[in-house]
């Protein structure tokens, strides 16, 4: 009697033979591309490393496909049949009448914006902590939020990332980040890096920490009296404020870096996409004259389809469910709401940090400023998360090797690259953080 087949198994085995053949047809065909572009070819780098990272990439997809739940990508459309049967009918429930409203809403939406949509962004309001501009700097703003409360300890500049918007901190009604360092008594500003203009070469990665952040810091101690903030910096964000802290330690209190790159992974599907071979991004810059948002979408989507499957499954399972429909929603937009890079700033950060590790080493410079680590002399509390494959605990970590022992401590979290912000079970470590950021120390 033969052995059962196991489907996810075979498929595994079916994609493993088809990805093979398709990394030895484009590694001969990045060679004959780069040689016209006069670019690296494949042979140029070191093919045991390239097969490393291959390996690496490849043991990545079958862990997270192998560690899947047997029923990840069954989507069962009952409910939502039912749901429509018993609209047309004229009998259906207020739960029902949701579903079909938010099916039908859903499938609008996809077919005006794009498959990667589930929700219209201008219908999906976010951000429900005011705040106010109080400085503005080409277009980088500085925005402070409002709170009745007492404000205690240094001001909080948060630094965040430049591929999406910094309103996942604050995303919604009991799910927002900013608001709880608020409760807590923190006086809290937000950077905000505005829009990108095809062919900004002004923008650079020196001018938006040396000059833009710089005079953030200054136009905050003229607001609050303060000379020194708490930096607070996520994703890549992190990654240019741990630059701002070396370059200016003398006006940074404490630092908190959360899920922050410092160096590209060790393996896995990220470290071989940021390897020169795979990511040519001088090509890149140089042909649309920025890092277009779109295109950092698309490659995440396809880097790991999968989870596009099992977010469609969410999506059925949670027709009719108001509350959290409506957190669905706010999330997707998010999700979508992408941010064109300059490219000078983009730039700088690819080689500087995921293809080379000079920022670790000290050889990095911002304009005639050589940018040394081991000058971050305040408390620093380090945060990544056990399951980010965007940024990987080894990339994030990496940052213990170049600045001084006494004050650097990490902090490893459950989840992935966004748990911190949008899982409830990870709202108790929220008070470690604003702790951190209030004397320098955890809970």
């Amino acid at each position: 009697m033969s052995e059962p087949v196991d489907p996810m198994a075979q498929l595994l085995s079916l994609w493993g033979e088809s990805a093979t053949s398709w990394i030895q047809g484009a590694q001969a065909s990045w060679q004959q591309v780069a040689t016209s572009f006069g670019l690296p070819s494949m042979g140029a780098q070191d093919p045991a490393h390239l097969q490393g990272l291959w390996s690496s990439l490849w043991g990545e997809y079958q862990a997270d496909l192998g560690g899947l739940p047997a029923d990840a990508f069954t989507v069962d459309f009952a409910p939502l049949a039912a749901a429509f049967g018993a609209s047309m009918t004229g009998t259906a429930d207020p739960r029902q009448q949701r579903m079909v409203r938010d099916w039908t809403d859903a499938m609008a939406v996809k077919a005006r914006l794009g498959p990667e949509y589930y929700a219209d962004p201008t219908q999906t309001p976010v951000r429900p902590t005011p705040r106010a501009l109080v400085h503005q700097r080409n277009n980088v703003s500085l925005h402070r939020y409002q709170s009745d409360g007492p404000r205690t300890g240094e001001p909080v500049l948060i630094v965040y990332s430049v591929i999406n918007r910094s309103y996942i901190l604050d995303l919604c009604e009991g799910t927002s980040f900013v608001q709880h360092l608020l409760d807590a008594g923190l006086d809290v500003f937000m950077v905000e890096w505005g829009e990108t203009v095809t062919g900004d070469r002004q923008t650079t990665l020196d001018w938006t920490v040396s000059d833009a952040l710089d005079s953030c810091v200054s136009v905050i101690e003229e607001l609050t009296g303060s000379s020194q903030v708490a930096l607070f910096g996520h994703c890549i964000g992190g990654t240019f404020a741990a630059m701002y802290a070396a370059l200016h330690p003398e006006r940074v209190a404490r630092f908190l870096a959360l899920t922050a790159p410092f160096r590209s992974s060790d393996g896995g599907v990220v470290a071989f996409c940021a390897n020169p071979a795979s990511f040519p991004v001088d090509q890149v810059l140089d042909e649309h004259g920025h890092m277009p948002a779109k295109l950092i979408r698309y490659t995440f989507m396809a880097l790991k389809p999968y989870y596009e499957l099992m977010k469609w499954r969410m999506f059925v399972q949670t027709l009719g469910d108001e509350h959290a429909m409506a957190r669905f929603r706010v999330i997707d937009r998010w999700a979508n709401d992408n941010v064109d890079i300059p490219a000078e700033v983009f730039r700088p950060f690819v080689s500087e940090v995921l293809q080379s590790e000079r920022l670790l080493d000290g050889e990095a410079t911002l304009g005639d400023a050589r940018i040394d680590l081991g000058a971050i002399t305040c408390p620093l509390l380090n945060v990544a998360a056990k399951d980010d494959w965007i940024v990987n605990p080894d990339g994030a970590f990496a940052l213990r090797r170049a600045v001084p022992e006494g004050a650097y401590r990490e902090l490893l979290l459950e989840g992935g690259h966004l748990s911190l912000i949008l899982d409830p079970r990870q709202r108790e470590r929220w008070t470690e953080l604003s702790d951190f950021l209030l004397h320098g120390h955890g809970a």
